[in-house]
C-alpha cells in the first residue's frame, strides 16, 4: 500500500496533462509518477507505474477510452480506479463508461477540486455518478416506490413502512419486489446499496420535496 495515492494521467493534449499534473502534485497525499499521451504508450508502461488511479480522456488516437478502460478493468479489476475527463458530455457516453466500471465521468471544464475529490472518493470505493444518470434511474421508480425505498434505507420493517404509508404489508412487499427488479438487485440491502450508488438516496433526498 502506497503512502500517497499514485495517479497516472492519459490525454493527447500536452497542456491538459501538464496543468493537471502540476495541480495534483500540490496535494500532500497525491503523486503523479507518469503521464501518457496515447493509450498504446500507457498499456506498455502502466505496469511499471503501479498506479492506484488513472485519469483519462475518452477521445484519443489509436484506441478510444472505452476500449482501453475495458481492457484495463479486465486485467486489474478494482485495484485500478478509473476517472474519465472528457469534452463529450453525452448520456450514452456516461452509461457506457459506468458499465465498464469507471468511478467518475467528469467534464474537462470541471474545477480541479472536483477532480481531486473524485480521485480521493474513488479510493474509498465511491462512484460519482453523473446527475442525468441517476435521474434516469430515479424516473424508473414510481412516487410510492421512492417513498418505500427511503424507508427501507432507514431500516424500517415492512410493517412499519405499511403503517407510515397507509398501505398493506403485501403492497409494501409488491413495491420492494418492483424496486429490486428496476434497480437490478435481489435483496433489500442490494436496493439500498444501489440507491446510494446511483444517487437515489443521501444528499439528493435531503433536497427533495415529495409533498
Amino acid at each position: 500500500m502506497h503512502s500517497k495515492i499514485r495517479v497516472v494521467l492519459l490525454d493527447d493534449h500536452p497542456l491538459v496533462l501538464e496543468g493537471l499534473k502540476r495541480r495534483l502534485e500540490q496535494e500532500s497525499d497525491i503523486e503523479v509518477p507518469r503521464t501518457f499521451s496515447n493509450p498504446v504508450e500507457l498499456i506498455e508502461g502502466i505496469e511499471r507505474c503501479q498506479p492506484d488511479v488513472l485519469v483519462m480522456d475518452i477521445a484519443m488516437p489509436q484506441m478510444n477510452g472505452f476500449e482501453l478502460g475495458q481492457r484495463l478493468k479486465e486485467k486489474y479489476g478494482h485495484t485500478l480506479k478509473i476517472i474519465v475527463l472528457s469534452g463529450y458530455m453525452y448520456e450514452e457516453f456516461y452509461k457506457k463508461a459506468y458499465e465498464i466500471g469507471v468511478h467518475a465521468y467528469l467534464s474537462k471544464q470541471s474545477p480541479y477540486p472536483q477532480i481531486i475529490n473524485a480521485i480521493k472518493q474513488s479510493m474509498l470505493g465511491h462512484a460519482l455518478v453523473a446527475e442525468n444518470i441517476w435521474r434516469a434511474d430515479l424516473e424508473k421508480l414510481t412516487h410510492m416506490e421512492r417513498n418505500v425505498l427511503r424507508r427501507v434505507a432507514e431500516e424500517k420493517t415492512n410493517k412499519e413502512i405499511a403503517a407510515e404509508l397507509s398501505i398493506s404489508q403485501r403492497t409494501v412487499e409488491y413495491h420492494i419486489t418492483s424496486i429490486n427488479q428496476k434497480l437490478g438487485v435481489k435483496t433489500r440491502i442490494g436496493a439500498v446499496a444501489k440507491g446510494y450508488e446511483k444517487g437515489l438516496l443521501g444528499s439528493f433526498w435531503e433536497g427533495t420535496d415529495d409533498s
